[in-house]
């Protein structure tokens, strides 16, 4: 393993309640704009990861999924690429937001929404590796990884760093910070 911060900078303080396993879903607009490769790729290079306690699968069931992707156009702020949001679903199945700054502190959650802007990264050419670490990133956020943005201790590409990058899989960094989250039990 590298050397890593655990820090709220880089490892959300809450979780998915549910462990490690996570269950997705993919809603139509995923089909629909071709994104299915990518979560794929999310999926099997984030299963990968050695020593990780974390097992990604497909639910067609999105009411029991721990992670709901869908794929939007033009819908997400200006220069937003993805977005991964998180949320509590009570007894009756009602599902209320939980802010970022909450997870980030150390509240737990039950589900994250996870939104693909397809038009911004059509107008910025996002290229199939782009698409992959977008993607990548977004589901890392969902496994309660933060961020890797300060130079000059971030340098290189990670999945975790926002951008525009190309990278297909996580980084050792990537992989370190999600054993750390997540260990094999």
């Amino acid at each position: 393993m590298v050397s890593a911060d655990y820090s709220s900078n880089h490892v959300l303080g809450g979780k998915n309640r549910n462990g490690g396993v996570f269950k997705y879903w993919i809603d139509s607009s995923v089909t629909s704009y071709g994104y299915g490769a990518s979560i794929t790729n999310a999926k099997n290079s984030w299963n990968a990861v050695p020593n990780a306690g974390i097992l990604l699968y497909e639910t067609s069931n999105a009411d029991d999924s721990q992670i709901k992707y869908y794929v939007t156009d033009n819908e997400l702020g200006s220069g937003v690429f993805g977005a991964a949001d998180f949320w509590n679903r009570s007894s009756s199945g009602t599902l209320s937001a939980v802010s970022a700054a909450s997870v980030i502190s150390g509240t737990n959650f039950d589900m994250t929404r996870i939104r693909l802007d397809h038009g911004r990264m059509s107008s910025a050419s996002y290229t199939s590796a782009q698409r992959n670490h977008n993607t990548g990133h977004e589901t890392g956020h969902a496994m309660s990884l933060h961020h890797f943005e300060l130079s000059p201790a971030h340098s290189g590409n990670h999945w975790m760093k926002s951008g525009q990058i190309s990278l297909n899989s996580p980084s050792s960094q990537d992989a370190d910070h999600l054993v750390w989250k997540w260990p094999v039990p």
